[in-house]
Order: structure tokens, then C-alpha cells, then sequence
């Protein structure tokens, strides 16, 4: 897999980064799309594979909104969920089941502490307010961060551009100054669409993003390198 995007002129360095969170800093993206099926079983509704890698990186309103379609289209409006339903189904389930998985992937933290020392840090992710601060503290990142942007924090979640655009008008620097590490297109495709330069991590995706830089995951040697290469070594 390759960059799909062209890298920026070979002078340019980050003046600030946000990182994505689940599949970036933590394993609890496959926790994610536990939620959804147990809560779409629930409803009714089957996510096979193909809809699990379509619906990667979705936030719990979009899948809402989805799962309550799927529910209508199959039972009928009378017998379906409204999406506030499903909604509070996937935060409540989400509590139980992502909070138990709580660990940093390898070299996330290492990453975002290094980077930190030049240039301010943040998160963008489509978790729900209370789900992320609780995963922020839970890694000891809280401290390092400037701030972290939820999907509750903005009109949409990704793949619109919104939380990223939010991000960096907290950060106070411009989207062309910033790095945006993500794992997933509808990830790759917000931090893109808001002006944002991308490293994608796919951390064993094959489903292409809309990168500018590209490794395997945070743990990844390149990952360094391009580090080194900014003048912000690990």
C-alpha cells in the first residue's frame, strides 16, 4: 500500500499534530465494531463484514441513523427503532465494552509524548464525549494533550471535516501547518477535507485512505524516521 495523496514540499514540518484515537492510540476499534453488531442484533439488524469495514471509523450517530434505516427497511416503520434509540444503545454498550479494553498500542504514547516536546498535540475522534476523556486519562495521555475533540463537540462526525477543523482552531495553528494520523478512510477523508496533512496508519486496514505520509501503525520504525526528519526525534 502506498500514499494516495502527494507529500508536501520536502521543507515543510508539522507545527502541531492530532491523532485519531481508536486503531491510532489504542486497540479498541475491533471494540468499536463489537458495540455496533450487539447493538444491531439487538434491533434486528446483521453487520456482516463488508458493513463492519464500511461503517470503520463512523461515529455513534452515523451508525444510529444506519442501523435504524436497515431496522425499518426490514421490520417496518411501526416495529422500528428510532435512531435516539439505537444512539443510546451504542453509548451505553459502548461504556461496558470499550471501557474494559483500555491499553495503548504499542508506540502510541512514546509518539504523541515525543511530538509533544515541539509542538502542540491533540485528538480528534468520532468517540463520544465521556467515552474519550475517559480513554485519555486511561492512558496517561491527559496531561500531554493540548485538548481532544469528540463527535459531541461538533455538528458531524467524520468522515466530515468538522472535528478536525475544530481541532486545529484550538490548537490555534492552520490545517496546512498540521499533521493528522489516522487509521480509517472516513478518518483520512475528514482530516483531508479540512485541510490537514495525513499520515495514515492503517494498522493491518487494507482498505485505502487519503494519505500524504504512510506506515503501518504507531509502532512502525518509519514512524521515526519521519520524526528524525522533522527534527523531532523519539
Amino acid at each position: 500500500m502506498e500514499p494516495t495523496l502527494p507529500a508536501p514540499d520536502p521543507q515543510w514540518r508539522p507545527r502541531a499534530v492530532v491523532f485519531d484515537c481508536d486503531g491510532v492510540l489504542m486497540d479498541t476499534e475491533r471494540a468499536w465494531a463489537r458495540v455496533q453488531k450487539r447493538v444491531a442484533a439487538g434491533f434486528g439488524v446483521d453487520i456482516d463484514a463488508a458493513t463492519e469495514t464500511r461503517l470503520m471509523g463512523l461515529s455513534a450517530t452515523d451508525i444510529a441513523e444506519f442501523v435504524a434505516g436497515q431496522a425499518r427497511r426490514a421490520h417496518g416503520e411501526q416495529s422500528a427503532p428510532s435512531e435516539a434509540a439505537v444512539y443510546r444503545a451504542l453509548v451505553g454498550t459502548e461504556a461496558e465494552v470499550v471501557g474494559a479494553v483500555l491499553e495503548p498500542l504499542p508506540g502510541a504514547v512514546e509518539t504523541v509524548k515525543a511530538l509533544a516536546r515541539h509542538v502542540p498535540v491533540a485528538v480528534a475522534s468520532n468517540s463520544t464525549s465521556a467515552i474519550l476523556d475517559r480513554k485519555m486519562h486511561a492512558v496517561g495521555l491527559a496531561d500531554t494533550l493540548r485538548t481532544w475533540v469528540s463527535a459531541e463537540d461538533v455538528p458531524r462526525g467524520k468522515p466530515a471535516p468538522d472535528i478536525y477543523e475544530e481541532a486545529v482552531r484550538r490548537l490555534g495553528v492552520a490545517p496546512e501547518d498540521t499533521l493528522a494520523v489516522e487509521d480509517s478512510p472516513a478518518g483520512s477523508t475528514a482530516a483531508a477535507a479540512a485541510g490537514l496533512w495525513v499520515l495514515g496508519a492503517p494498522h493491518g486496514h487494507e482498505e485505502p485512505l487519503r494519505s500524504h505520509f504512510l506506515v503501518e501503525s504507531m509502532g512502525d520504525p518509519a514512524v521515526g524516521e519521519l520524526l528524525r526528519g522533522w527534527g523531532m526525534p523519539l
